[in-house]
């Protein structure tokens, strides 16, 4: 990378669209949120009326499966520009900078080919259970594109974020938010 005061600032139309991911993932993230603040709830009520009632709330696991899938999924984008997931920095500490940002770059389009076809694939799935109008087998039968519907927007916020993270590389601009190589790293 070259120094930050030798960067040419990038062009409107970049930043323009990166702050629409941003603001995507960051909203997905509010979501996730959320999600773990109801599966807290449900569980603490599940826990409690099971201890003392001895009587289980049939809906509880269904939806609380769905909000793992919100919590983990929901905010996978906004936690990759945080520099939150996990990845081995030492060594892009190890190499010299131009060779580490070809190595990240690398990496991001393989995780963009990766999250890519998981994105369409859950997009296909998506279209096929709304067309079937499938329910689930819990009592509730909730109409599943429902839940699906908000698992294939997260798995899609998370590859806008890859895809954000390669034009931030091309750009030279700094890829994640968090300070140096070592943020969500291992070292």
């Amino acid at each position: 990378m070259t120094p930050a005061n030798d960067r040419r600032p990038p062009p409107a139309a970049a930043v323009a669209i990166l702050r629409v991911i941003d603001g995507a993932c960051a909203a997905g993230a509010f979501v996730a949120a959320i999600a773990a603040a109801l599966l807290a709830l449900i569980l603490i009520g599940e826990v409690i009326v099971t201890s003392f009632f001895e009587w289980s709330q049939p809906w509880a696991i269904e939806y609380a499966i769905y909000l793992q899938c919100f919590v983990l999924f929901c905010g996978a984008g906004w936690t990759l520009r945080q520099g939150g997931h996990i990845r081995v920095a030492i060594l892009l500490q190890a190499l010299p900078p131009a060779a580490a940002r070809l190595l990240d770059m690398a990496g991001t389009v393989f995780a963009i080919g990766v999250v890519g076809f998981a994105s369409w694939a859950l997009w296909q799935q998506l279209i096929r259970t709304f067309d079937f109008g499938s329910t689930s087998f819990y009592p509730m039968g909730t109409p599943l594109w429902i839940p699906q519907a908000l698992l294939t927007l997260g798995v899609t916020l998370l590859l806008l974020g890859f895809v954000a993270r390669l034009v931030r590389l091309v750009l030279d601009q700094p890829a994640d938010l968090a300070a140096g190589l070592t943020a969500g790293g291992v070292e």
